[in-house]
């Protein structure tokens, strides 16, 4: 039996599945790179300007809040943040799925991705000092408050390589090949059978990500087959 779907319906199903893909991202990041208790990578984000270019920022909101759940009952409610006022983390990410969403067609893909997360990093930092003043003292530092800002702008940055080489270009290999540079330049832990197999793991779901976003990336970027051109004047 098929299922006949509108264009909304379908891009809010794929939103919705790119939302939980990016759970699955910032879980397995954070296995990778524990810089602190509260500070980790999250490449969540990831899922959320894949969509955000592709559909426009109300997709680009949803995928954002949906891939912020594992980092709000990491951080949040099972961290120092509380359930109440983790709710920040959810807020934070949608919000850079929308503005992205909104530059997409007025900035090249690389710069719409990297503006985006300006926004959210203020935010972030209000949020903190925020935080700082409703938490016991020194539970918030600022080597904390610094190192969740540079992890958040170091993931953007990359991101923004990889997705504006996979609009641009068609070239998913090297995307993920990027990928895979910038987590082994990262890797922290002794064990690396351990850490080689979650890496594989992240390219197999980046992998996903992106076939699941392509037929809808290719009507907006229309290009050759082979890839080997800009399919943008």
């Amino acid at each position: 039996m098929k299922i006949e779907m509108n264009d909304r319906a379908r891009k809010i199903l794929i939103s919705i599945i790119a939302g939980l893909l990016g759970n699955l991202l910032a879980y397995l990041s954070s296995l990778l790179t524990p810089l602190q208790p509260q500070v980790t990578f999250d490449f969540s984000h990831l899922a959320t300007f894949f969509v955000a270019i592709a559909f426009g920022p109300v997709y680009g909101l949803i995928t954002g809040a949906i891939g912020a759940i594992y980092p709000y009952f990491e951080f949040a409610v099972s961290g120092i943040y509380g359930p109440w006022y983790g709710l920040a983390i959810i807020f934070g990410k949608a919000m850079t799925g929308f503005v992205c969403g909104l530059l997409r067609d007025n900035l090249p893909t690389f710069l719409a991705v990297t503006l985006s997360y300006i926004p959210e990093s203020l935010y972030t930092l209000g949020f903190l000092q925020v935080m700082n003043c409703v938490l016991p003292a020194g539970v918030i530092t600022w080597d904390m408050i610094s190192g969740i800002l540079m992890e958040g702008w170091v993931e953007v940055i990359i991101f923004s390589f990889i997705i504006e080489m996979v609009v641009r270009r068609r070239i998913m290999e090297t995307a993920v090949l990027m990928l895979e540079i910038f987590i082994i330049m990262l890797l922290v832990h002794k064990q690396f059978i351990e850490s080689l197999l979650v890496l594989l793991l992240i390219t197999l779901t980046t992998l996903v990500l992106f076939e699941i976003i392509k037929p809808l990336l290719k009507k907006r970027y229309p290009g050759p087959a082979d890839g080997n051109d800009d399919p943008r004047p």
